[in-house]
């Protein structure tokens, strides 16, 4: 994993006293981690706290981009649940893609860990152990430690400690006694971050998508307005100037196509997973195609319902193109009801206009 931060670092020691943990049921709680990697690296994150025991954290890192482990790359989606035992100089990883489907487990060595209230410091001491799937378990990073030692960043004994426990965590497991039952054993249908992404990955991902459009206007908006209140300002774009048009059409384009990138690689705020209390279905779009559709009788007089109802019918079709192709790309399934309500969205249009 070189010097990104996914998978923290433990030493090694078998665990007897702790019980596989049940998630807490509060979501959305969530700790700094403060991450640290001799001589100087020092990274924050903040990540969702899935069960705060004494003797057993558990939190779960969500995986915004692809990232290599070994041979394995945990593709954008994925999610990382962190084991992190307070007391001990070990961490361990459980590793699973955008299905939920375990790719692995990963073990980082670490200092032991400072833990604080809503906070917890972390020193990384180079060594991993990558645990795959379908691979035999390997040892990463040994060259990064040997480059540490020799600039000074850790001291030698301190290295070799590390790589003792390295190789016993290797042979342990090599063995099968690696991770601790624990770690193997955490109800993974009880985490509330992956349930909805596990259970209905096409309903997960288009709510995603769409919630990400949805920001995309909303900032899309408030950019065009700022910047059209500037143009105004101190241009004649509005008043007759067409070199002044031109300036202001093209960096509102530029905005948008930045805002649109930002937005969809969920870089802005707002832009959040969606969670199964607040989700879309494509069940609730088709209804809601219908029920703008009954605006047409309720208002027979044209000019008061069609530019409103262009909107809410182009932006229906999007939401149930997403949806359509969300399902059948995650889920392999027809999704009748968003393929209809799309197709009924066009043809509104088509009458509209």
């Amino acid at each position: 994993m070189g010097s990104s931060r996914i998978l923290p670092k433990r030493l090694f020691g078998h665990l007897r006293g702790p019980r596989v943990p049940a998630p807490d049921r509060s979501d959305g709680v969530s700790v700094e981690v403060v991450y640290r990697r001799p001589p100087d690296d020092v990274r924050r994150f903040r990540q969702e706290v899935l069960h705060d025991g004494s003797s057993c954290k558990v939190s779960v890192f969500h995986v915004e981009e692809d990232l290599s482990i070994g041979a394995t790359t945990v593709s954008t989606g994925g999610a990382i649940l962190w084991f992190l035992f307070p007391g001990r100089p070990y961490e361990v990883a459980a590793v699973y893609d955008a299905t939920g489907q375990r790719l692995g487990y990963y073990t980082n060595f670490i200092r032991t860990p400072s833990i604080e209230s809503g906070r917890w410091d972390l020193t990384d001491l180079y060594l991993d152990v990558w645990q795959g799937s379908d691979e035999q378990p390997q040892l990463l990073d040994s060259d990064d430690l040997a480059a540490a030692v020799a600039s000074g960043a850790i001291e030698p004994e301190e290295a070799k400690a590390v790589e003792a426990e390295a190789e016993a965590v290797l042979r342990a497991a090599q063995n099968g006694r690696w991770p601790p039952k624990l770690v193997r054993n955490y109800p993974l249908e009880d985490v509330p971050a992956l349930r909805l992404r596990r259970d209905d990955p096409g309903t997960y991902f288009a709510n995603l998508i769409v919630g990400r459009l949805i920001a995309f206007g909303i900032y899309a908006l408030g950019a065009v307005s700022i910047t059209s209140l500037a143009f105004a300002a101190v241009t004649d774009a509005f008043y007759g100037s067409r070199s002044g048009l031109v300036a202001w059409m093209t960096v509102v384009a530029i905005e948008f196509v930045v805002l649109f990138g930002l937005s969809l690689a969920g870089r802005l705020p707002a832009t959040r997973r969606p969670r199964r209390e607040e989700v879309v279905t494509e069940r609730i779009l088709f209804i809601g195609a219908l029920i703008a559709g009954l605006a047409v009788f309720v208002y027979p007089d044209g000019r008061l319902w069609r530019s409103g109802l262009m909107g809410i019918y182009g932006t229906l079709a999007v939401f149930l193109a997403v949806f359509a192709a969300a399902r059948f790309r995650f889920e392999r399934n027809f999704p009748t009801l968003a393929v209809v309500g799309f197709v009924m969205c066009l043809v509104a249009l088509v009458v509209l206009l």
